[in-house]
């Protein structure tokens, strides 16, 4: 009885104080890029050499408080023979120190995201990359649209509380904005070999 109390309180249902499309008016002017906002909670972004990518806002929900973070994704062209179903998890190696990174294939597999996961794992500028880019989530995964490369930056983020009163946007800063920028292209371009 208090599981099933629980779940229907955490059930999917906006923070009280979020505002949708906020954070990512706040994310277009760091960014420097041609954006265009597509309803109350993606932007539409293209690239000066014309690589094209969506941004998507997403609440996750604290106690008397919630994150509006930055979801970046990108459609990345995979072979039509590629299974549709599982994702590929990125994430940085080492405890104290970033020493690398791994890819993690999650999900069914019948060796195709195997194959894809290493050629992620060995690309050199797609590594140099993610190395020095700060996320908190980092995968190639396949939705409706199709295959797409999404990073959630550590930054380009919102924080708000209701207790005491306080809103805080985090900023994206030009380092890493060009980091993710530049691991966008690396793994559009690992694809498009």
């Amino acid at each position: 009885m208090l599981l099933r109390w629980f779940k229907w309180l955490r059930r999917n249902r906006l923070p009280a104080a979020y505002r949708p499309g906020v954070t990512l008016l706040r994310l277009r002017q760091d960014l420097s890029v041609d954006c265009q906002l597509i309803g109350q909670s993606t932007l539409a972004c293209v690239m000066s050499d014309g690589l094209a990518f969506l941004v998507r806002e997403h609440t996750e929900s604290l106690f008397l408080s919630h994150i509006v973070s930055c979801e970046f994704c990108m459609p990345v062209p995979l072979m039509p023979d590629v299974i549709k179903t599982g994702r590929i998890v990125i994430r940085h190696t080492g405890n104290l120190r970033r020493l690398g990174t791994v890819c993690l294939v999650v999900g069914r597999d019948d060796g195709s995201l195997a194959a894809i996961a290493s050629q992620l794992q060995n690309d050199r500028a797609l590594q140099a990359a993610l190395l020095s880019l700060d996320f908190r989530r980092c995968e190639l995964r396949y939705e409706d649209e199709g295959w797409q490369f999404c990073i959630e930056h550590y930054g380009a983020s919102e924080v708000v509380s209701r207790m005491p009163p306080l809103r805080r946007y985090i900023r994206l800063i030009t380092e890493q904005r060009q980091v993710l920028l530049q691991s966008l292209r690396a793994c559009h371009a690992l694809f498009i070999r």
